[in-house]
């Protein structure tokens, strides 16, 4: 009774996640409409600001997407240099008008999933800018070779209680940080743990003095690196890391 009941569950989790994704994939098409029609607009502030609304969906039918997928679990662990990863990240960013900037090692080759790590970095870049005038991406090698990547903000930072409830799915903490008028589904820093967690690692949400955030990633050792590492699946379970799927144990939702 118990396997026919956890079956039910699973196919009714399977459909939800299936129309999800069929719902977030459709919507691209009225919007990419919507965009070519607004870009034929002559009023430039209307245009402006419906082309920020159309951009705010389209972040949010992404990130949507990255988290019900398993891009994460089929992609290949490989030697990459992380300086150059961590720098590219920054430089998109600079490159739309912002000021993030990256301090580290100019040469370090780690085994990892380079899709993955520059994703994670890049929301929390992402949050960073949203909340703070300034963000810098750090990169320390530490003495047992483990690897720490830093994001610092220069903004309002995080109460104690919601650095923790910042990495849960859904979980919006706009109210504690001045919102820069760009909004989600609160699945960002959610999809940077999963990704975290994947490579075997730790993320840490701590505030600066006297004022900021620091989001800080713990990569273990390029040897220390699991290769069924777990991550949480769209399903809410924890899943294997190399795509096998196959559910490990039960995760809280």
């Amino acid at each position: 009774s118990l396997n026919d009941a956890r079956s039910r569950v699973r196919r009714m989790i399977d459909d939800r996640t299936r129309m999800l994704r069929a719902i977030s994939h459709d919507l691209r098409t009225p919007l990419t409409r919507l965009r070519l029609r607004v870009e034929r607009s002559t009023q430039p502030e209307l245009k402006a600001a419906m082309l920020r609304d159309i951009s705010a969906l389209s972040d949010m039918i992404d990130d949507t997407l990255t988290y019900l997928s398993n891009e994460m679990a089929s992609e290949k662990p490989v030697n990459a240099d992380l300086p150059s990863l961590l720098a590219t990240v920054c430089a998109d960013f600079s490159d739309i008008g912002f000021t993030v900037t990256y301090a580290g090692a100019d040469r370090f080759t780690y085994r990892c999933k380079p899709r993955s790590l520059a994703r994670a970095v890049a929301n929390l870049v992402e949050n960073s800018t949203k909340f703070a005038g300034h963000a810098m991406v750090e990169l320390s090698v530490l003495d047992n070779g483990a690897v720490r990547i830093s994001v610092i903000d220069d903004g309002p930072g995080l109460l104690g209680n919601l650095r923790t409830l910042a990495l849960e799915p859904f979980f919006k903490a706009d109210s504690a940080r001045t919102p820069g008028g760009r909004t989600g589904f609160g699945l960002g820093l959610s999809i940077v743990d999963d990704i975290v967690r994947a490579h075997g690692g730790t993320i840490e949400l701590l505030n600066r003095a006297p004022h900021g955030l620091q989001a800080r990633i713990e990569l273990p050792a390029a040897g220390d690196v699991a290769s069924d590492a777990p991550f949480r699946s769209s399903t809410g379970e924890l899943a294997r890391a190399d795509g096998s799927g196959k559910a490990l144990v039960a995760w809280r939702q």
